[in-house]
Formats: C-alpha cells, sequence, structure tokens
C-alpha cells in the first residue's frame, strides 16, 4: 500500500501535493474490504471508492469556479461529478476513521487530482439506469452511521469498467 494510507494505527501521512496535479485541500477516500461470501467460498477483498452523492451545488460551484470551471463549461456534469468524489481533509480524516472502525475494513485518503471534463466521477455511476447490481452501498444507511455528510461507496472494480465503457463510447 502506499505511503500515505491513513488508518486507525497510524497518523496521517499526507505527501506534498504537486500543486500541477493535485487538488489542493481535496482528498480520495479509499477502502480495502474484507468479506465472506456465502456457501463457503474463499474469503475475498473489494476495493472501494467513497462518494457524496448529495454534495450541494452551490458546494460543487465553490470548489469548481477556483479552477475556472463553470456551468457553462463543456463536461461540466463530469467535473461535478469529480468533485462530489472528492473531501475536505477534516471529511476525509473523519470517514477514514469510520470506515477503519468496521471489522475487515482498512480505509485511506489520498490528495484528490484536479478534475478534467473528460473524466467521469464515480458518482455518475448512480445516475445510469436500472444500476441495481450491489457495486454501490450507502454508507449512511448503516445503523451507527455518525457522519454529517452523507456517504456512497462504489466497488473500484466496476467504476473502472464503466469509465472504460465510457471512454470507449465516447470516442467513437
Amino acid at each position: 500500500m502506499p505511503d500515505y494510507i491513513q488508518n486507525s494505527e497510524r497518523k496521517t501521512n499526507i505527501p506534498e501535493p504537486d500543486q500541477k496535479l493535485h487538488w489542493p485541500g481535496r482528498f480520495n477516500v479509499r477502502a480495502e474490504v474484507r468479506y465472506q461470501p456465502h456457501r463457503g467460498a474463499r474469503a475475498g477483498v473489494m476495493q472501494v471508492v467513497a462518494f457524496q452523492p448529495e454534495m450541494q451545488d452551490e458546494e460543487v460551484r465553490a470548489l469548481l469556479i477556483p479552477l475556472g470551471y463553470t456551468s457553462d463549461t463543456p463536461g461540466y456534469r463530469h467535473l461535478a461529478a469529480q468533485a462530489r468524489d472528492t473531501f475536505s481533509l477534516p471529511q476525509a480524516e473523519a470517514l477514514t476513521a469510520y470506515l477503519n472502525r468496521r471489522p475487515g475494513t482498512a480505509a485511506y485518503l489520498l490528495p484528490a487530482n484536479l478534475p478534467l471534463p473528460v473524466l467521469i466521477g464515480a458518482s455518475e455511476v448512480l445516475s445510469l439506469p436500472s444500476f441495481r447490481d450491489g457495486s454501490v452501498y450507502r454508507l449512511y444507511t448503516e445503523r451507527g452511521y455518525d457522519l454529517p455528510f452523507k456517504v456512497v461507496t462504489l466497488n473500484m472494480k466496476t467504476f473502472i469498467a464503466l469509465s472504460r465503457l465510457y471512454n470507449e463510447l465516447r470516442q467513437h
């Protein structure tokens, strides 16, 4: 795992962000979730990405305008989704601590990359029609969830596959 992983046993160790690549003050939260499938199958590990599905449009605009993006920017929907995929440092630390309290979960944060209008965000997956395969988990519905913002996690394999599909369709 990368040096900048944060978990409940180690203090935050975030690398200095490269101003050209990283989004100052914004972080992504990832986790590895160990699980035991039904019917005695071998245990597995699922990697997930977290995002804020209900981040208000005003907050999204406040994050994107300093980067030169407005609602008139081509690809703004993708930019907004990428903003919803990020957290402030206090939010990322709180979410990481919450996830690390869950048995079998190892969460970490990393600096978010600057958004690009040609990329989709993980939060866009919720807008796809009939997306009901269990790859999306509404963390905020768990008993004991105490964070002041709603968080959803998405299976990373699903997100990568859908991102590739989107890019292929966009190119044709």
